[in-house]
């Protein structure tokens, strides 16, 4: 049960961070969370979102030209 309270504020702060900083959520991202940890489990979050916008090229919305 602590588990996973502690996985869906995992996947609440990861959604929070990504709109932040590249304007998705963690739905935008087309992973499940089962997906996702199988690639990022071992990473913090910031590090599993920089893998992530690497591996995809994003852009993020601070670095838009408007």
């Amino acid at each position: 049960m602590k588990f996973h309270k502690q996985k869906n504020e995992y996947f609440e702060i990861l959604s929070e961070k990504l709109v932040q900083q590249y304007g998705i959520n963690f739905n935008d991202t087309g992973y499940s969370e089962s997906e996702w940890l199988a690639y990022f489990e071992d990473l913090t979050i910031y590090e599993a979102i920089t893998a992530f916008v690497l591996k995809y090229d994003l852009t993020a919305v601070g670095d838009l030209i408007l």
